[in-house]
This record gives structure tokens, C-alpha cells and sequence, in this order.
């Protein structure tokens, strides 16, 4: 007997090979519930297989009666904001909700934190000895912090300044020290080392002392060797951005040598006290251990530095590569043009 026609027919209930076809369509992340689900209900689902069709992985899904109906993305957790670190002392302000540091004291409405942590960049505020002393502690003695600036933009021009300013706190002082040497030259009670230093100036072939093109050399090399480091720091499986901000950083590295000038001021401090030994040798002796001190974190830190911001694989071909071409430029620079120039001279003044 057929049913009346003005009776509300229920639906058809779909076979199991269709049943089956339309599971495959969408795939549910978690296990399949076995109970059936009625035609006329509704359910949220997290889909997988749909995440690459323009409405992104996690989105929310309703599935009606086999067809999927986008309803809105899953929520995201907002985007961490960048640590702000004090001008004045540098010190981290994450959580803290107060107007002034508690570290020093500094007031933000008068100096605000800044997301650079580098000092050189706030030389204006801080002043250039200061800024200029606080990047070249944190360079020696920090160098893994240094490092992480990497992540925050630093101009090359601001690099590009400390190195050199780097190179002239290097190289000033020891001009200065050998024209207060060609002025004031030794007497007889000053020691052996100074007399052997003094022989440079008296020049018997040419009137221009050789120390002079020795000082041209020692301010070539001082320029070549700070910059180098800058050529092994953009590998070409860093992208460009990356790449700019480690060259910018690497010539950061020549700080160790503005320790220089307290060399200089140790050993011209010895000299007054010629007659005083133990006070002479004491002087003597930090600024010999000093100097051995800058070379040696001015080597070990430029290593560090490259390796850490290039994130090259062969570290131990790089090591040698940039020591060898450290030893090619000091050959050159300190032997082969001072001797080359002089040589040079001399032959222009035989001449005339």
C-alpha cells in the first residue's frame, strides 16, 4: 500500500558504498567514531586535507549531510612582542609594567627602552666614550649576547663607524708614543729596549726615518685585518637580510684592540721611573700581559663572532682560511710595504 502523497516522506538513507565514499573526502584528525550520526544533525570538525585550499591548517569545519562548510579559523596565539632593553644600564624590561628601571633607575618618559640592545647605537644619550666602552666589554665578555643583536636591524654605517674608531684608539697612541720618542730620545739610563727602538729614526741612506713607513704599515694592517672577518660572514645559505646584519656586526669584532691605549699609557708611565726597578717591571709587566690579553681575545672573538653569525658547516677550514690570511696581511703590511717603501725612497734620493 503506498503512502499519501500530502504525508511527509523521510529521507533516504544513503548506501554504504556512499557512506564510505564520502568519509574518504574528509578526513577528521583524532580516531572515527563508530556510531552513526543521524543526516539532519551537525558536527565541528578539524581538517587536514582541506587545510591547503586558502583557509589555512586548523581551520573549523561543519559537515552536514556530507557536504563541509567552512565556518572560521581555529584561534592563534597573538604574536610575541620584542624584549625592550634599557638605554642606560641595558638591562631587560619583559613583565615589567613600571615607568622608571629597576635596575638604575632611569626614567622612560625622559629615555624610553629601545628593542636594541647594542650600546653604539645609543651613543647620543649614553655619549661616544661610554657607548663606545660598554659595545667593547659586551664584545669581549659577551660575546653570545653580542651575537643574538642578529636578530634586530644594526645600520652598517653605525659598524662601520666603531671599526673605525676601533682603529684609531689603536693606532693614535702609538704615533703618539714614537713622536714623543723622536723628541725625547733616550739617555743613558734608559733601558736597551728603548735605545733599540730609537735606532729607527736615525736613517743613513734617506732624511725620512724608516719608523715612518713601519707606522703607514701598522695602520694598513690594523684596517685590512679589522675588516676581513666582514667576507666570511654572508654564506650564501643565509638570506640577504641575515646577511647584512652579520657583515654589519663582524666589524664589531676589531674592540679588543681599542685596549691599546692603555698599553701605551703603561709602558710611557714606566719611563719617568727608570730608576725605580720594581716599579718599572711592574708597569712592564701588565702592559706585556695586557697586550698578550688583546691579542688574544681580538683572535679568539673574531672567530667566535664569524662562526656564530655564518653558520658555516666546514668551522674548522674557516679558522684556517681566516688565520692564514691574518698571517699573509701582517707579512705584507708590517714587512713587505714598510721595506718596499723605503727601498723606493732611497732610490728616488740616490737619484737626486
Amino acid at each position: 500500500m503506498s503512502a499519501a502523497p500530502w504525508l511527509p516522506t523521510a529521507a533516504a538513507e544513503p548506501k554504504p558504498n556512499q557512506r564510505a565514499a564520502k568519509a574518504t573526502k574528509a578526513t577528521a584528525v583524532g580516531p572515527v567514531r563508530s556510531n552513526p550520526t543521524p543526516a539532519h544533525s551537525s558536527k565541528f570538525l578539524t581538517l587536514s586535507r582541506y587545510a591547503g585550499r586558502g583557509q589555512g591548517e586548523g581551520s573549523v569545519y561543519r559537515a552536514t549531510s556530507g557536504n563541509i562548510t567552512f565556518l572560521s579559523s581555529a584561534p592563534t596565539s597573538p604574536p610575541t612582542s620584542p624584549d625592550l632593553f634599557c638605554i642606560s644600564c641595558g638591562y631587560n624590561q619583559h613583565g615589567i609594567v613600571s615607568d622608571r628601571c629597576p635596575e638604575c633607575g632611569q626614567s622612560y618618559a625622559a629615555l624610553p627602552p629601545s628593542p636594541v640592545r647594542l650600546p653604539w647605537t645609543h651613543r647620543r644619550h649614553l655619549g661616544l666614550l661610554r657607548a663606545y666602552w660598554r659595545t667593547a666589554g659586551q664584545v669581549i665578555f659577551h660575546h653570545e649576547e653580542f651575537c643574538h643583536q642578529i636578530d634586530t636591524p644594526i645600520p652598517l654605517r653605525d659598524a662601520r663607524l666603531f671599526w673605525l674608531f676601533s682603529i684609531l684608539q689603536a693606532f693614535l697612541p702609538i704615533l703618539a708614543a714614537a713622536i714623543l720618542l723622536f723628541f725625547y730620545p733616550p739617555n743613558h739610563n734608559s733601558s736597551q729596549m728603548l735605545h733599540s727602538l730609537y735606532e729607527p729614526y736615525q736613517s743613513i741612506y734617506v732624511p725620512i726615518p724608516i719608523v715612518i713607513f713601519f707606522l703607514l704599515g701598522l695602520a694598513l694592517f690594523f684596517a685590512a685585518s679589522t675588516g676581513l672577518p666582514s667576507y666570511f660572514c654572508h654564506p650564501r645559505a643565509l638570506p640577504i637580510e641575515r646577511q647584512n646584519r652579520a657583515i654589519a656586526l663582524s666589524y664589531f669584532a676589531s674592540a679588543p684592540i681599542g685596549l691599546m691605549p692603555i698599553i701605551i699609557a703603561l709602558l710611557l708611565a714606566a719611563r719617568p721611573f727608570s730608576d725605580f726597578i720594581p716599579i718599572t717591571m711592574t708597569l712592564k709587566f701588565l702592559a706585556a700581559l695586557l697586550t698578550v690579553f688583546m691579542f688574544g681575545a681580538w683572535y679568539i672573538r673574531t672567530i667566535r663572532i664569524v662562526l656564530t653569525l655564518s653558520q658555516r658547516r666546514r668551522k674548522t677550514l674557516t679558522v684556517l682560511l681566516l688565520t692564514t690570511c691574518w698571517v699573509a696581511l701582517a707579512t705584507i703590511c708590517i714587512l713587505v710595504v714598510p721595506i718596499s717603501l723605503w727601498y723606493t725612497t732611497m732610490l728616488i734620493h740616490s737619484l737626486f
